[in-house]
């Protein structure tokens, strides 16, 4: 750039020589206008020089600046207003959109929860309960229950009494078969009337012994003085060595005692399928007007 200003100068002063030949002897006051105009030129030039490598670095505004065509400007930014915030809607996801929907589905069934308690379970519900006392004092408990699988369980009343001690146990074994009732029986030698009942139960593979399922059906049934006879008929044609018949003895709707024992001790005969034997019961005290029967096997 000094080299360029250095030509500028050249330049600038040949002309001068080149004019003042050509127009011979001025008068003083052309000289003088002549230097006054040649000075200002001069400042021109240097000031627009200035201006030009000012505005090619940091582009600040150089005042009292003559712009020349080679000079670089550059404009003061226009005022502008700042528009206020406007507040973003609020937007739902196609994810939460979805979620919502499920939880609200009317027609979708909640799902249902299995209970494991003693009287409802995967396994049975218990739908009837009496308690009484026997001819020589005992209490019993019955639980009647509607089996839905077929399987053993094991099961135990534990008694406490108001100070938190322990008065009674009593257990019973039970083999369910789908659909059809069955019952725990329970014994105790003390008052329970006013115990804290704690049951307890578990399931229970069954034994390789067990025989056919309803494998014996109960034809008939009379009393004659304290014993109760039961005309049973093998229906089955495998009986197991355990299998037993349970009954339940009702006044009303109310059970009032219950009675069981083993085909193989009570009905030996019953040894294929279509023979029949009578089972000899004794039923001294107990005041029924039906019996209801149920097959273990």
């Amino acid at each position: 750039m000094n080299k360029l200003n250095i030509i500028k100068r050249g330049l600038f002063a040949l002309i001068m020589c080149l004019s003042l030949t050509l127009c011979g002897c001025g008068s003083n006051e052309q000289k003088e206008d002549s230097g006054t105009s040649s000075a200002e030129t001069q400042q021109s030039e240097d000031v627009s020089y200035e201006e030009v490598m000012s505005g090619s670095g940091d582009h600040e505004t150089v005042d009292n600046t003559v712009i020349t065509d080679d000079t670089d400007t550059f404009s003061e930014p226009q005022e502008t207003t700042e528009v206020p915030a406007t507040e973003k809607p609020q937007t739902t996801t196609a994810a939460e959109e979805n979620t919502e929907a499920e939880t609200s589905t009317p027609d979708e069934p909640a799902e249902e929860k299995t209970e494991n308690t003693y009287e409802h379970n995967e396994y049975y519900d218990i739908v009837e309960t009496s308690s009484f006392q026997n001819s020589i004092g005992y209490t019993i408990v019955v639980n009647k229950v509607l089996a839905k699988k077929d399987i053993s369980i094991s099961s135990t009343l534990l008694a406490y009494g108001t100070d938190g001690s322990v008065i009674g146990k009593s257990s019973d074994d039970i083999t369910l078969t789908e659909g059809q009732y069955n019952f725990f029986r329970y014994s105790f030698e003390e008052d329970i009337s006013s115990a804290n009942i704690q049951p307890n139960f578990q399931a229970k593979k069954e034994s390789f012994m067990k025989g056919e399922r309803n494998a014996v059906e109960m034809v008939q049934y009379n009393q004659s003085g304290s014993d109760l006879y039961i005309t049973f008929e093998q229906t089955g044609d495998e009986l197991g060595s355990f299998a037993k018949f349970k009954l339940l003895f009702y006044k009303g709707d109310q059970i009032v005692d219950t009675e069981d024992g083993y085909f193989s001790i009570y009905a030996e005969n019953l040894n294929g399928n279509g023979t029949t034997d009578v089972a000899e019961i004794w039923a001294y005290g107990i005041d029924y007007d039906r019996i209801e029967y149920i097959f273990e096997p």
